[in-house]
């Protein structure tokens, strides 16, 4: 890095932005070809088909999509799902890596700062600039993939709580990439060297992910359907948290496996079932709560970073 890379006179988010044109490059393409796809999906991609089945409420897999060009429609409606949601991780790496732990490794971040350059200016240039485009990408990015999901709203692939779609579809996709941002700085400040960074920022991140799909059906009220031993499990439209059997006094027990046995019931006194889940109404409270989280865990981290940086200075 030449001295005169970071010169206030150039304006320090230029500066960034110049010094990372290729990430800057391959982002742009990402989310350009991943925004073509969708658009695909919500035009050409979805014709010539139709959905077909009764779509029969808590029964995941009851509306398929048939005719020419639905396997195909179908396969890269997952592929769309899970480049937006990838985002986090490569979010996480970048920063981990290239944008932070790079400079860290060979000391050039060091060389930026005896250039007129605070450390705080510059780590702040360093954070703004990338998130920047991250939260224009991957709002462009969503916004497309729920347009898509509205032309055929009745699909699993479509449905908010089947496995994998829920980060694709609302404010989760844009905050999720801004925390693996900065656990990537966080942990590049830490390990100082790349690759033991990219690996952290990227378990971490993963980490979050995991716990966040664990707890999420806690976020909000839930409801319960309930039905007798005749009717059995009922059915609903939502994510299911929990199941099993409901006794005379009314407690939930794990369902004895004996429906068809009125000996076994009795003798386990299940007088019927209950699910617990959260209905469909539920995505954007959900999305709400679960967004001011990811908010303040970034708030965290980065307040965590500057700390590490004065602390750095000090030494």
């Amino acid at each position: 890095m030449s001295t005169a890379t970071f010169s206030p006179s150039t304006g320090l988010t230029w500066t960034v932005l110049r010094l990372h044109r290729l990430a800057l490059g391959v982002w742009v393409a990402y989310v350009a070809l991943t925004g073509t796809l969708l658009l695909w999906l919500w035009g050409p991609g979805s014709s010539g088909w139709h959905i077909t089945g009764k779509c029969v409420a808590g029964v995941m897999n009851a509306c398929t999509a048939t005719g020419p060009g639905a396997l195909t429609y179908t396969n890269l409606l997952g592929l769309s799902t899970s480049l937006i949601t990838l985002v986090p991780a490569i979010a996480a790496a970048f920063a981990g890596g290239t944008l932070i732990g790079r400079e860290l490794e060979r000391g050039t971040a060091a060389l930026a700062w005896t250039q007129s350059v605070s450390p705080a200016r510059w780590l702040a240039a360093k954070l703004a600039a990338p998130a920047a485009f991250l939260v224009v990408g991957t709002g462009l990015l969503v916004a497309l993939r729920r347009l898509v999901a509205s032309r055929a709203s009745d699909l699993p692939d479509n449905q908010w709580f089947t496995d994998g779609v829920y980060g694709s579809l609302g404010a989760t996709a844009v905050a999720l990439p801004l925390l693996g941002l900065a656990l990537g700085a966080l942990v590049a400040f830490v390990a100082r060297r790349v690759i033991a960074s990219i690996c952290v920022s990227l378990a971490l991140t993963g980490i979050v992910v995991t716990a966040l799909g664990a707890l999420r059906g806690r976020f909000w009220t839930t409801s319960t359907v309930t039905g007798d031993v005749h009717q059995g499990y009922r059915g609903f439209t939502g994510l299911l948290l929990d199941e099993g059997a409901v006794t005379a006094s009314g407690a939930r027990v794990a369902d004895p496996l004996c429906r068809a046995d009125t000996s076994c019931l009795t003798r386990h006194d299940v007088t019927g079932f209950y699910r617990e889940f959260q209905p469909a109404s539920h995505f954007w409270p959900l999305q709400l709560v679960e967004t001011g989280i990811l908010l303040g865990l970034t708030a965290l981290a980065v307040t965590a970073v500057f700390a590490l940086l004065r602390r750095n200075r000090r030494i």
